[in-house]
């Protein structure tokens, strides 16, 4: 049986004063925020793959339930039921926030999560009914970035406990730019896939191939936001490493490996002329880097020298 031992996602273990939490909704909440990754992930490899119009139809596929045999539909209606079921859970962590008397500060984002999940089913079926029209792919990434966003952002104040959670100004500054370049950066390799450009720069990191001019520069423009968004992170996380917590600490050193895993594997794919197998990869370790972005960038304290001048 769950009970307030869980780990705090926020804080040292060592620590004996920790707000009281609601294990229930902490796990569910972390749950949710998992399978939403996983919905990310699986909707990379239906990118990738080519399978977005496996089912033309919406809400069924071929308006049928089942049994489908071929690939393309299989990926894109297993993408449709996993939305689903995270839907369930996005209005059940609601449900439970809501009704909760610990970890009051979850109420908020647990709603947040609840408009979004709505508004992201809308775009997956205005997406598919405009049989995948670039800004309708693009408004859907985008809404599904900051929806996982949020997810994971529910998870942190559910395993903290806390009554309220103000973001420390490290978050504010440093932490609002390591997001958003990240989400360009995110944003940007969309396009590539779209575009075809995968395969315009056969080389990494700068491009001698000749080629389509255009696929180029968006291969190119793709490669630089990758390194302003990667020296963002590198930023946050060294301005924060004084007043960060073991955990923080922890969760930081997992982002920059991740940081690291996921330019390896953009050259990878780069190298191999934007491989299916490759490319999919890419992308889920880049909505993973996404989501322990969005860790350490709540969990975030307060430096030494913020304090001092706060006080």
């Amino acid at each position: 049986m769950l009970n307030d031992t869980t780990p705090d996602l926020t804080s040292d273990p060592e620590s004996n004063s920790r707000p009281k939490r609601d294990s229930k909704l902490a796990w569910l909440s972390a749950a949710t925020a998992a399978l939403t990754l996983a919905l990310v992930g699986l909707g990379s490899t239906v990118r990738v793959t080519n399978s977005g119009m496996g089912c033309p139809s919406w809400p069924l596929c071929y308006d049928q339930l089942g049994p489908i045999y071929h690939l393309h539909p299989i990926l894109e209606e297993s993408h449709r039921y996993l939305a689903s079921i995270v839907s369930v859970l996005v209005i059940a962590t609601y449900l439970l926030a809501r009704r909760s008397k610990d970890s009051i500060a979850t109420k908020k984002p647990a709603l947040v999560s609840l408009a979004l999940v709505i508004l992201q089913v809308f775009l997956g079926g205005l997406t598919v009914l405009a049989k995948n029209a670039p800004w309708t792919v693009t408004l859907h990434l985008i809404v599904g970035l900051i929806f996982l966003s949020v997810t994971v952002v529910t998870a942190v104040i559910a395993f903290s406990g806390r009554a309220e959670y103000p973001l420390s100004p490290l978050s504010k500054r440093w932490g609002m730019v390591a997001l958003g370049s990240t989400l360009v950066l995110l944003l940007s390799g969309s396009i590539v896939v779209a575009a075809g450009a995968g395969a315009a720069c056969p080389t990494w990191p700068v491009c001698f191939d000749p080629g389509p001019t255009r696929l180029i520069y968006v291969a190119l423009a793709h490669r630089f936001f990758a390194t302003v968004a990667a020296a963002s992170i590198i930023v946050l996380v060294a301005h924060g490493w004084s007043a960060g917590t073991k955990i923080w600490r922890i969760w930081s050193v997992v982002l920059l490996l991740l940081l690291a895993g996921v330019a390896s594997l953009g050259a990878a794919s780069a190298l191999t002329k934007s491989s299916a197998f490759w490319a999919d990869i890419h992308l889920i370790a880049a909505g993973t880097l996404w989501v322990v972005l969005t860790i350490v960038v709540v969990a975030a304290k307060e430096t030494p020298k913020e304090k001092a001048l706060r006080s």
